[in-house]
Order: C-alpha cells, then structure tokens, then sequence
C-alpha cells in the first residue's frame, strides 16, 4: 500500500515530552492536495495517511471494533 500510494515517510525525532516516543511523518499528493499524517512508527503513520486520503480527517469506527478493557 505505502509504495502503491507513493506515500512519503520520514522520521521526525522524538517527542519533546516523553522522550522514548519517536514521531514518525507520512505525506501523499492526492488531486495536488498534500496530506499529512503522523505517528509512533512508519506504519501506523503511513496507514493513517493512507486512510485520511481515502476517507476524509474523521473517520467513524463501529462500537464492535472498540477495545474495552
């Protein structure tokens, strides 16, 4: 998906207060519009841009895929 979707990923560093969390940044021209994701590792961060680009910034997910602990 990340090489057919000629997503961008690029690492950032790590985040100013926990220090241990690396921030990864994943991008995508879609129709000249560039969308931007971020995440904790290349993956989430390239499949939250790869969704954001097919789906929209707000994404509704059914109760049933809710984790409850």
């Amino acid at each position: 998906i990340i090489e057919r979707e000629c997503i961008e990923l690029s690492f950032l560093g790590f985040d100013e207060i926990d220090e241990a969390l690396p921030i990864w940044h994943a991008c995508k021209y879609l129709r000249g519009v560039l969308k931007e994701e971020q995440g904790p590792t290349p993956l989430i961060a390239a499949m939250r841009c790869y969704v954001a680009s097919k789906l929209g910034e707000i994404v509704e997910v059914p109760r049933e895929l809710y984790k409850e602990d």
